[in-house]
Protein backbone atom coordinates (compact mmCIF):
# COMPACT_ATOMS: atom_id res chain seq x y z
CA UNK A 1 0.00 0.00 0.00
CA UNK A 2 2.63 2.51 0.93
CA UNK A 3 5.33 0.23 -1.04
CA UNK A 4 5.66 3.91 -3.79
CA UNK A 5 5.94 6.24 -0.95
CA UNK A 6 9.73 7.00 -0.40
CA UNK A 7 11.47 8.89 3.29
CA UNK A 8 11.03 11.82 1.66
CA UNK A 9 7.68 11.65 0.84
CA UNK A 10 6.33 10.30 4.35
CA UNK A 11 8.64 13.31 5.94
CA UNK A 12 6.87 15.79 4.32
CA UNK A 13 3.42 14.10 5.12
CA UNK A 14 3.85 13.78 8.26
CA UNK A 15 5.15 17.62 8.49
CA UNK A 16 2.13 18.53 6.77
CA UNK A 17 -0.13 16.69 9.09
CA UNK A 18 1.54 18.11 12.21
CA UNK A 19 0.67 21.59 10.88
CA UNK A 20 -2.82 20.92 9.50
CA UNK A 21 -3.64 19.66 13.22
CA UNK A 22 -1.90 22.87 14.54
CA UNK A 23 -3.89 25.34 12.59
CA UNK A 24 -7.08 22.87 13.92
CA UNK A 25 -6.32 23.72 17.17
CA UNK A 26 -6.19 27.61 17.41
CA UNK A 27 -9.13 28.69 18.65
CA UNK A 28 -8.59 26.27 21.53
CA UNK A 29 -4.98 27.20 22.07
CA UNK A 30 -5.92 31.62 21.79
CA UNK A 31 -9.29 30.26 24.33
CA UNK A 32 -6.21 28.58 26.54
CA UNK A 33 -4.07 31.79 26.74
CA UNK A 34 -6.86 34.45 27.13
CA UNK A 35 -8.52 31.90 29.67
CA UNK A 36 -11.91 32.20 28.35
CA UNK A 37 -14.82 31.62 31.11
CA UNK A 38 -15.87 28.40 29.01
CA UNK A 39 -12.60 26.96 27.62
CA UNK A 40 -14.52 23.68 27.21
CA UNK A 41 -16.83 24.87 24.85
CA UNK A 42 -14.49 25.77 22.84
CA UNK A 43 -12.63 23.02 23.00
CA UNK A 44 -15.67 21.15 22.13
CA UNK A 45 -16.73 23.14 19.42
CA UNK A 46 -12.75 23.53 18.09
CA UNK A 47 -12.41 19.04 17.99
CA UNK A 48 -15.73 17.61 17.05
CA UNK A 49 -16.88 20.26 14.14
CA UNK A 50 -13.60 22.64 14.09
CA UNK A 51 -12.50 19.91 10.91
CA UNK A 52 -15.44 21.30 8.55
CA UNK A 53 -13.95 25.43 8.22
CA UNK A 54 -17.14 26.97 8.81
CA UNK A 55 -17.53 25.54 13.04
CA UNK A 56 -13.66 25.77 13.25
CA UNK A 57 -14.58 30.12 12.56
CA UNK A 58 -16.94 29.68 14.59
CA UNK A 59 -14.64 28.08 17.39
CA UNK A 60 -12.49 31.04 16.58
CA UNK A 61 -14.74 34.03 17.22
CA UNK A 62 -15.62 32.04 20.49
CA UNK A 63 -12.06 31.94 21.23
CA UNK A 64 -11.50 35.97 20.68
CA UNK A 65 -14.71 36.70 22.24
CA UNK A 66 -15.90 34.91 25.16
CA UNK A 67 -15.06 36.79 28.35
CA UNK A 68 -12.25 35.91 30.47
CA UNK A 69 -12.37 34.37 33.81
CA UNK A 70 -11.53 36.89 36.75
CA UNK A 71 -8.28 36.09 38.68
CA UNK A 72 -8.64 37.31 42.12
CA UNK A 73 -5.65 38.52 43.85
CA UNK A 74 -3.90 37.24 46.52
CA UNK A 75 -4.68 39.62 49.48
CA UNK A 76 -2.59 42.30 50.60
CA UNK A 77 -0.37 41.11 53.05
CA UNK A 78 -0.54 43.13 56.63
CA UNK A 79 2.56 44.34 57.93
CA UNK A 80 2.91 43.57 61.69
CA UNK A 81 4.66 45.61 63.91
Amino acid sequence: MFSGIGPIEFLLGAVVLAAALAILFVPSMIAYRRKVERLWLVIVVNVLAGWTGVLWFVALWMALRMRTRTVSAPPAAVPTL
